[in-house]
């Protein structure tokens, strides 16, 4: 079942399905290593609903908006 990035509950592990977001964006977070099909787990939530994604060992903070267009799905 698929979630929105922004409603992934904290400390959730998942893998990433898709990322809706502006190509010039969608480059700088595969950079990161966001990438369709990879696994994370969300380390925290900003006040601003922003969230903190832990990928590869690596934290990755996400903007809410960003979060919003990112679809996951969860994971055990």
């Amino acid at each position: 079942m698929c979630v929105l990035l922004s409603d992934t509950p904290i400390r959730a592990r998942g893998r990433l399905v898709s990322i809706d977001v502006d190509p010039a964006h969608l480059l700088r977070l595969q950079e990161l290593g966001m990438r369709i099909g990879a696994e994370f787990f969300l380390a925290n939530r900003a006040a601003f609903g922003g969230v903190v994604v832990n990928i590869a060992g690596t934290r990755i903070a996400v903007d809410t908006r960003s979060a919003r267009r990112i679809a996951v799905e969860e994971i055990s």
